[in-house]
């Protein structure tokens, strides 16, 4: 979609893009809060948990139990995606938390995961145009200024958390690409209801494997931080950003990738005493600047590619219409070919 659907009310669009900036932008704090007080794997297994039975209903009250139905071969997509993304990629941040990374690097580190997006497409023979492959370099070196001078961000950016970090957003990046072409259901509310229930199912195993200590032993502030996770960050957040899919660009979509590190760090500093050092205002601000870079040069030729393919639509309709024969119809058809 290239445009704004028509009828979309204004007041609906700026409360659905402040849902994706903001929820999402939280889910950083709200993880260190509930890791603060139950072991990580442990209180994701919990939030993916209770956000997969809710949207589970959610299907079931839209289009009763055959809504849950699936193929053989798309629940086993649904297992290889909701490990990938969820799973471990949430998963590996809330322990990133655990071993000190503050809550808005991790919300820089994450902010990389176009740049390993476009490392994959160069390894599946893809070529992203130069001003990518730029944003790219860009959002590496940023992530190096970050790690170099974090000795001013507290006690130091710890490399454990780094290394975790990182390996969450390849495994995001993986899951998401490989969303692409599995096989998954038609419905996104499925979709998303399946991929919590795997993903907590793999966060248990997780801390079944690493002797985690079962507990829901929260505080007042860790049930509020939980209940925030599920109902705001897993539910109404995915709700929003499935709405703004349908209803305008997906240029306008993806400024969540930069607005969210920034909400992160700000809500990290603000509730979490977490320092606003050189680090973070320098190496962040390139992490961010290098999303803002490649999120450009794909909207650029995502917006060239549309316009090709409206073009040779309309030539494609002016050739088949009988009261006006285009000499120029078999070049047309060839075309028309290639684009198939």
């Amino acid at each position: 979609m290239t445009t704004i659907a028509p009828g979309t009310s204004r007041l609906t669009l700026f409360l659905a893009l402040g849902a994706v900036w903001v929820l999402w932008g939280s889910v950083y704090l709200g993880i260190r809060l509930v890791v603060n007080e139950v072991d990580p794997f442990q209180a994701m297994a919990q939030r993916f948990a209770a956000a997969g039975v809710i949207l589970s209903l959610v299907v079931v009250a839209r289009r009763g139990v055959r809504g849950m139905r699936v193929e053989r071969r798309q629940l086993r997509s649904l297992v290889v995606t909701g490990v990938l993304l969820l799973g471990l990629g949430n998963g590996f941040q809330a322990l990133a938390q655990v071993k000190g990374l503050p809550s808005g690097v991790t919300a820089l580190v994450v902010a990389t995961v176009p740049a390993w997006a476009v490392l994959l497409r160069l390894v599946t023979g893809d070529r992203p145009a130069s001003l990518t492959l730029w944003g790219v370099a860009f959002g590496f070196v940023g992530l190096i200024v970050l790690v170099a001078l974090g000795h001013g961000v507290g006690d130091g950016i710890p490399m454990v958390g780094v290394a975790l970090c990182v390996g969450s957003s390849i495994s995001w990046t993986v899951g998401s690409w490989a969303q692409g072409w599995l096989p998954l259901p038609q419905d996104v509310f499925t979709i998303a209801a399946y991929q919590q229930l795997v993903a907590a199912c793999c966060s248990t195993v997780l801390a079944v494997v690493t002797h985690e200590r079962f507990s829901m032993s929260y505080s007042a502030k860790g049930w509020v931080a939980l209940a925030h996770l599920v109902f705001l960050c897993s539910i109404v957040g995915f709700l929003a950003f499935a709405w703004l899919l349908t209803h305008v660009p997906l240029s306008l979509t993806a400024t969540h990738a930069y607005a969210n590190p920034l909400v992160a760090v700000l809500l990290g500093w603000l509730f979490l005493s977490e320092p606003i050092g050189l680090p973070v205002l320098l190496g962040g601000g390139i992490v961010v600047a290098s999303v803002v870079l490649v999120v450009s040069a794909e909207r650029r030729v995502t917006a060239a590619a549309e316009e090709v393919d409206e073009s040779v639509a309309q030539r494609l309709v002016g050739s088949a219409h009988p009261a006006a024969p285009d000499p120029r119809a078999a070049p047309v058809e060839g075309e028309a070919n290639r684009v198939t």
